[in-house]
C-alpha cells in the first residue's frame, strides 16, 4: 500500500531529476520518459512506441484491480487504519474484506511500477544511443520465476542476508503479529503472503532498480546512481504495519542497487532476494498473531 501512496509524487520527482515532461507528445520518446508515462498510466509509455497490446494489458489489469479495490474499501465492514493498527504499531487486525482489498491494491500498484519498468527496458533496447549502463533484459516470466531459482539462491549475496533473516526470524526478533478475524484463516494469510510478495518484488526491483537505479547510473555514475535510487526507494516506505521505515529501506535499497549494479544492471537475483526477505518477514507476523475478535476492536467515526 505504502508504494501506491507514493508512486504519482516520485513520479514528479523523477521527471524534474531527469529534466523531462511526462505530458510531452512525442513520437519517439526516450526510456526515461516512456517510463515515466508508464508510471503515471500503466500502459502509457508502451502505448507511445505502438506496442498497443501491452499497453492494454497494463492498463487493464490495473484498472480492474484498483476497482475491485475500491469496491471492498467502500464495504461496511471494511477495517479503516485507526482499527486495523494498534497504538503501538506492533499489532495489526485483518478481515477478509480488508484482506481482498489489499490484495486487489497491491496488484494494482505493482502493476504500475512494473509497466514503468518495461515500458524502460523495451524502450532501451529499441534506442541506438550509446549508454554507459547496459540496457535490461529479463521477460516478466523470467522475474516471476526468479525467487526459485537455484542460480540466484546459490549466491552468497542472496543466500547470507536470507539466512541471517530466517535466523532472526527463528530467534523470535520480529514482534509484530497479524491477528485474524473469524472469516481469515491461517491459510488465507500464507497464501497472501506467498502471492502478493510475488508481485511486490518484481514490481518494486523493476521500477527501483531495473529502471531509476539504471537511469541514475547511468547519468551520473554507478555511485550517485545508487546513492539516487536507494533514497527513492526508502522516500516510498512509510513503516506501516509489518513494512521497512525510510531508512532501513533505504539502506535495504543501497544493497540490492550494488547487486543489480554488480550483475550487470539485471534485476533477477533482487527479485528472488526482496521476495524471501518479504516471505519470511510475513510468516514471522502471521506466526506471531492469532485469532481476534475483530468486531470488538472497532472504533466509532
Amino acid at each position: 500500500m505504502r508504494a501506491w501512496r507514493a508512486h504519482a509524487p516520485i513520479s514528479v520527482v523523477l521527471a524534474c531529476v531527469l529534466g523531462v515532461c511526462p505530458a510531452a507528445a512525442l513520437a519517439q520518446p526516450p526510456p526515461s520518459l516512456a517510463a515515466l508515462a508508464s508510471a503515471i498510466i500503466p500502459g502509457l509509455g508502451q502505448a507511445s512506441y505502438g506496442d498497443y497490446e501491452a499497453a492494454a494489458a497494463h492498463f487493464g489489469i490495473f484498472a480492474v484491480s484498483l476497482s475491485a479495490a475500491v469496491y471492498y474499501q467502500h464495504k461496511p465492514d471494511f477495517l479503516n487504519d485507526d482499527a486495523r493498527y494498534d497504538s503501538a504499531g506492533e499489532r495489526e487486525y485483518i478481515n477478509q474484506t480488508t484482506l481482498r482489498r489489499d490484495f486487489a491494491l497491491r496488484l494494482a500498484t505493482d502493476t504500475v511500477l512494473y509497466s514503468s519498468f518495461g515500458a524502460y527496458r523495451d524502450a532501451r533496447q529499441r534506442d541506438d544511443r550509446a549508454y554507459r549502463t547496459p540496457a535490461p533484459k529479463e521477460s516478466l516470466s523470467e522475474l516471476a520465476l526468479a525467487p526459485f531459482s537455484w542460480e540466484f539462491l546459490s549466491r552468497p549475496t542472496t543466500f547470507i542476508p536470507l539466512a541471517l533473516q530466517a535466523w532472526a526470524v527463528s530467534r523470535g526478533k520480529y514482534a509484530y503479529g497479524i491477528y485474524r478475524g473469524h472469516d481469515v484463516s491461517t491459510r488465507d494469510l500464507h497464501l497472501y503472503n506467498i502471492t502478493a510478495n510475488e508481485f511486490t518484488a518484481v514490481g518494486e526491483e523493476g521500477f527501483f532498480r531495473g529502471f531509476v537505479n539504471n537511469e541514475f547510473s547511468d547519468r551520473w555514475g554507478d555511485g550517485w546512481g545508487l546513492t539516487g535510487s536507494s533514497l527513492l526507494f526508502g522516500i516510498a516506505h512509510t513503516g506501516q504495519g509489518q513494512t521497512a521505515d525510510a531508512v532501513e529501506a533505504s539502506i535495504a535499497g543501497a544493497y540490492l542497487g550494488w547487486m543489480h549494479q554488480r550483475n550487470g544492471f539485471q534485476i533477477g537475483e533482487g527479485v528472488a532476494l526482496h521476495y524471501w526477505i518479504n516471505v519470511l518477514a510475513g510468516i514471522a507476523a502471521i506466526r506471531n498473531g492469532g485469532s481476534a475478535p475483530l468486531l470488538s476492536l472497532r472504533v466509532p467515526f
